[in-house]
Parts: C-alpha cells; structure tokens; sequence
C-alpha cells in the first residue's frame, strides 16, 4: 500500500523559540490536563509538510497534569502537536485557545474544545487509524489463505474484500479532502489517497480547489512542489501527443552530450519513456520496463529515455542501478524541459508509444499492458 503522506511524527527539531504560557488573544494557546500523567515536560511543535517538526514552546505539566502553552498566532492554518513524553496529541491554530483532556493511560480518546479545527483533524486521524487496523487484519487473512492448499475461491472472496474496502477509504478521504474547512486538515487526507499520484483527475480538481478555498497560503504551494517531487503534477497541460497523429520531432543531447532526434528511429517501433531518478513510482516501474525491453529489443523495438531530472550524478546512478541500457537522454531541466511541455507530460512515469511510420499508437501503457501491446504487434 502506498502512502505520501508527509505529516510524520518523530523527525529532528528544527528550530526553537518560547512563549509565555499566559493565554493571550494575539496567541494560539493550548491548555491541557492528562489525568494521572506523570510531571514531564509538555512541548508544542509545528508540524511542517515535509516532516520538518519546530518546538514553538514548553512547559513542565503540574501536579494534576494540566499544563499551558502558547505561541505567537499565525494568520495561517497550521498543525501542532502536543507531546508528552513518547505520547502526543494534534491540534490546530484555528481558534485562539483549544482545550484538551484526556487520561493518559488512554491518551487517544482525548476530548477537545474551543477548536472545530482540532475535533475535524481528531474525527480523521481516528478514521485514518481504523483504516489501518483494518487493513492489517486483511493482509492477514490473505497471509492465512495463501499458506492453505486450496485457497483460489477464498482468495478471490478476500481480494474482492480488500477491493471494496480500498475503494471506500478512497471515496472517504477524497470527500473529506473536498468538503474540510481547514486546510492542513484536507492536505492530510488528499494524502491519505491511495496511489494518489496516478489519480490526476482528482489532483487537479483538488489543488483547483486549495487555490479557491483557502488563497495563497503557504501550504497550498507546499502541497503541490510535494506532489511534483514524488513524480506527479498539480499541472494543467494540453497535450500535443494524440493517438494516430504524428509525434512531434524533437532534438536532445543524449548522457554523453550527442545529438538524438526522434527521427533517427524511423522504421523501428519506439517507446519514448519519461520518468526521473527522484520519482518512487518511476523507479518501481523500471523493471518492468528492462524486461520489455531485453523481451523485444531484436524485434524492431526500442526505447528512447527521457529524464527529467537536473542532477547529472543521480541521473548516472539510477541508470545503472536500474540496469537500464538502452539510449538516455535529458536536458538536465526537470519539468522545465522543453519536451515535458512539447509533449504535454502531466505526470511521470509516462510513454508514448511511435510505430515504424513515426505516429502514435499508444500512451502511458505501463507493465503487463505495455507487454501484451508488444506481443500483438510483434508477434
């Protein structure tokens, strides 16, 4: 299961800097008491998008396990975590002052008040945790079934489960991610999406919607350089490559700086691959693509890489980490490349499949698609 979820408790401190634990209308202020907690020190952290966690105050908890922290209110919706000990507790900055209380043998059905931020992020983070337990007994039940002698029917009764089950957390953290009025709140279930980087429907409508929902804040922006980091695209292109038309002629400098033109493969069916060191989901589909490859390379086929990456060194390695041999290419730009837009690439991994004429006849085919394509026209 794939999660890019980056609101990750338990990374490095980034940054310090104190309040006074007096609560203040020109502060974001939180007030706690942990019955039968034992006297720690309470810390308030920020949460960053990319896992960066900043200590914006602290406080040693009384006798009766209250405690009280605050810090300069930020006109931005923002995530905070309250950690005591190994223990913690998420809140938002939407109001002025938000109330816990919980008992700390049972410190996850805390209550909050003064902060329908915080309860709409409790409401989530509980679902996001019922999902996961769920899940696990799932793979365990398949584990069960796999290690039996007959097991195909069960199986299948088993995959349908996970199916539905999957396909309803899918419809539950879009709509949250949709509806939500606080914005750390529906970036942490846009998140939660599963294989989220190949819904782009979803990805362009959602990020259409941060822009119009909650302006120009910071973390609308992080969102979206998060999502083109992973090898997704908060873009909006018109592509210039469609099915039976032919593929636009382009001229790129190959790893060792040589020309390569699309028309040097005319005669050859070619694959043009777009993918880059730093895209997770590139790299998971490169074997695939190597076994393509060595299948149908005396065949009539090829492949013609393009990277998109803008670090020569990382480029180097993954190509021979990923034992990649046929013909690469980059112009060292990432998604400024002048073929992403030539080609209107929204997303990577991503292909356009060329026959011997130089005209398209396939897009984004990926694994076993990509291989029965092959076959049927190599045959």
């Amino acid at each position: 299961m794939k999660r890019y979820s980056p609101f990750i408790i338990g990374c490095a401190f980034l940054g310090l800097s104190s309040c006074s634990n007096s609560p203040k209308t020109d502060s974001f202020n939180v007030q706690g008491t942990i019955k039968d907690m034992p006297k720690t020190m309470v810390y308030l952290e920020e949460i960053g998008l990319n896992n960066e966690l900043k200590i914006t105050d602290s406080a040693e908890s009384g006798s009766n396990g209250g405690f009280k922290l605050a810090c300069t209110k930020d006109k931005e919706q923002k995530m905070y975590r309250v950690k005591m000990g190994t223990k913690f507790i998420l809140v938002l900055n939407d109001e002025p002052t938000v109330k816990l209380k919980a008992d700390w043998d049972n410190i996850e059905q805390y209550s909050v008040a003064g902060s329908p931020g915080s309860s709409s992020l409790k409401k989530l983070v509980n679902q996001m945790y019922a999902y996961d337990k769920m899940f696990e007994a799932l793979h365990m039940s398949v584990d069960s079934i796999n290690a039996s002698p007959k097991h195909d029917s069960l199986l299948t009764v088993a995959q349908s489960e996970y199916d539905n089950r999957m396909n309803e957390m899918r419809s539950y953290m879009k709509q949250y991610a949709d509806t939500t009025k606080f914005l750390p709140v529906a970036v942490l279930a846009a998140l939660r999406v599963e294989d989220l980087l190949n819904d782009q429907s979803f990805l362009n409508k959602f990020t259409t919607s941060l822009d119009k929902r909650f302006g120009n804040q910071t973390l609308v922006a992080d969102f979206k350089k998060l999502i083109n980091s992973f090898g997704g695209s908060t873009k909006v292109k018109s592509s210039s490559v469609k099915l039976h038309t032919p593929a636009p002629e382009f001229n790129i400098k190959d790893f060792n700086g040589q020309s390569v033109t699309l028309s040097k493969y005319k005669g050859k069916y070619v694959l043009i691959d777009f993918w880059a060191s730093w895209c997770p989901p590139c790299r998971e589909e490169n074997p695939n693509v190597v076994a393509v490859y060595n299948t149908f390379k005396d065949k009539n086929f090829d492949i013609l890489g393009i990277s998109l990456d803008d670090d020569k060194d990382k480029w180097k390695n993954a190509i021979k980490e990923d034992q990649i041999t046929w013909t690469q290419t980059s112009e060292l730009k990432g998604w400024k490349s002048s073929i992403v837009d030539l080609y209107g690439i929204e997303s990577i991994p991503s292909n356009v499949l060329i026959d011997p004429s130089g005209n398209v006849i396939g897009i984004n085919l990926m694994g076993d698609e990509l291989k029965a394509r092959l076959e049927e026209l190599l045959k």
